[in-house]
Order: C-alpha cells, then structure tokens, then sequence
C-alpha cells in the first residue's frame, strides 16, 4: 500500500512576456481521455493571478482576472487596490481558454520574475462547485525599453 497521495494535478508552464506588449495566451484543455472540454456549454469559469514573490499576506495581485477577486471582495463592487486586470476570458466548446492583457495594463506591472496560476471553477448541481488549478509556475516579465503614451 501507497504511503502517499498527491492531488496536484497542475502543470507547470512559465510565461515569459514584455512589458508593455500586449498580453495573448490562448489554451486548450483536455480531459484524461485527450478529449477537448466544452469550457462554454458547462460554465467553466477562470480564474488566475499574477504575484510578485515578496507577497504579504494582506498584499494585492499585480495581475487578476476580472470575473473572481480575493477572499471576501466581490469584482462587481470593488476593486483590488494596485492590481491591474485581465480581460475577461474568452471560452469555447473546443477546449480553448483566451487570456488576454492589452498594452496599458502591462505597462502598469512592474519588470521581474512573479509566480501565477490559473484555475477553473466548474459548477455543480449541488451548488458546492469544483476549483482546480491547472497551471502555476514563473511569469516573467521583461522590461520595455520603449516607453508608449497613450493617443
């Protein structure tokens, strides 16, 4: 008998982008069977965020998707302070997830090596839904040397 168990399923994927670029990462997501998950019909919902490595407790995310805050604030009301945001995710029935910063709020973030991770939140009919983490690792940032104004 096995005197362990790991439950981490979640894939490690570092992300390298440039500040102030815009932000695309589109996935596609498989079940066990390599078959695509239908991330729309079922109301698959995302959420990730991006945190420099000297995170507080009471610290903010540099990075957040827009659909989901932190423990007890609520997106539709109130804001993370110092965090800029995600778009909101796009999904399709074939599996794909969309990710997408525009270039204003990658300028917001600062340059260096932060840690994410990015999970699903599946709805149950019991109401208690599924939250799986399915990627995590390093988003690094490379520094912009151009410097854009807005137009």
């Amino acid at each position: 008998m096995s005197n362990k168990v790991n439950l981490d399923t979640s894939e490690q994927l570092d992300i390298t982008c440039r500040q102030g670029d815009t932000f695309s990462l589109t996935l596609t997501l498989k079940d066990s069977s390599g078959n695509a998950l239908a991330l729309s019909t079922d109301n698959y919902e995302f959420v990730m965020q991006v945190w420099g490595t000297g995170r507080g407790k009471n610290g903010s995310p540099l990075i957040a998707s827009i659909n989901r805050g932190l423990k007890g604030q609520d997106l539709n009301t109130q804001e993370i302070p110092g965090s800029a945001y995600f778009e909101e995710f796009v999904v399709d029935d074939s599996g794909n997830v969309t990710i997408k910063a525009t270039a204003t709020t990658m300028r917001s973030v600062p340059a260096g090596r932060h840690l994410y991770d990015l999970q699903f939140i599946l709805p149950t009919t019991s109401g208690v839904d599924t939250h799986t983490t399915v990627l995590r690792g390093t988003f690094t940032i490379n520094e912009d040397v151009t410097k854009m104004g807005r137009r």
